[in-house]
């Protein structure tokens, strides 16, 4: 039997997975999207997908730890870091990028038409990106999120600050940490900044951090991340395990679902007066460090649910 990991050959969950996997006997073959496409190659040619020349279509399950890759597609400044860009010549890069991360899509999709396990769907990474459209799909459904404003409008956010008090902001797309709303950010100079592009403003919810696995309709783990932060990345002072409230599990396994995700870590906050808030459903969370404080074995769960 081979999985396949898609990720990149040194990062530190791929390597992780694969020693889990190949400890049971399992072949590993990892695609590397680092290297994509300038060391490496992948090839579709009709219904067959072939990786450094050689054909994978005997892989039926791959495990997407990242493709590194987001939409929109092309990270200017990020690129410009690891590869000291010549930013006269950004319109090149741009297409090329296009056309990588087209590929890489393209071929991940396809996957799930044969009847191949992808997990998680790329369709799933989207909604990282989309995080209104994540929030809006989880309203719906009726899981409790917070109170949202995505604006590049000042007076918008005026109003919406006198209706709900004290607010966070970040990233419309990701990228970036969650921060206070602070006296200087009302300065009508910083509020221009908006024009330049819109944020993503939220209430201000007071309460724990939690963070919960669910891989297929199991939940693997759970824990208050304590910190002193309102973005607890980074910042974690120490991990305490918990067990949830039956409704608060099954909240949890319902929005993996809506979000079309396999395995998930999920981000809430528990209020002062115990209700629970959902913040985010990751399509492909970071557990190492979580999993050694808990002895949760979040590693071994996924290996067995990657296998069967």
């Amino acid at each position: 039997m081979r999985i396949g990991i898609v990720g990149a050959e040194y990062e530190a969950h791929t390597v992780h997975m694969r020693e889990v996997l190949e400890n049971r006997r399992v072949e590993v073959l990892i695609i590397d999207t680092v290297l994509f496409p300038e060391e490496a190659t992948i090839s579709l040619i009709e219904d067959e997908v072939k990786y450094q020349g050689e054909s994978i279509e005997d892989i039926s399950t791959f495990y997407v730890r990242s493709v590194f890759f987001s939409h929109p597609p092309y990270d200017l400044e990020e690129q410009r870091k690891i590869k000291k860009i010549d930013l006269d010549g950004w319109y090149a890069d741009y297409m090329g990028e296009r056309e990588r991360q087209s590929l890489l899509a393209s071929w991940l999709k396809s996957a799930t038409l044969k009847g191949k396990r992808v997990i998680n769907p790329i369709e799933s990474f989207d909604l990282h990106y989309l995080k209104a459209y994540q929030l809006a799909l989880l309203r719906k459904n009726n899981i409790p999120v917070p109170l949202t404003l995505v604006t590049n409008d000042s007076e918008e956010l005026k109003k919406f600050q006198k209706e709900v008090g004290q607010l966070v902001y970040k990233p419309v797309a990701g990228g970036a940490g969650c921060k206070m709303m602070i006296e200087e950010d009302w300065q009508e100079e910083r509020l221009k900044l908006l024009r330049n592009a819109p944020v993503l403003f939220q209430e201000y919810i007071e309460g724990e951090n939690i963070r919960v696995y669910v891989i297929d309709n199991k939940i693997v783990s759970s824990g208050i991340i304590h910190t002193r932060e309102v973005d607890y990345r980074g910042h974690e002072e120490a991990i305490e395990k918990i067990k949830l409230p039956t409704d608060i599990e099954n909240m949890c396994i319902k929005a993996k679902e809506i979000c079309g995700m396999k395995f998930t870590g999920i981000d809430l906050k528990r209020k002062p007066n115990k209700e629970f808030v959902l913040i985010e459903c990751n399509p492909s969370p970071m557990f190492i460090g979580f999993q050694e404080v808990t002895g949760d074995p979040i590693d071994e769960r996924l290996a067995d649910y990657l296998i069967g």
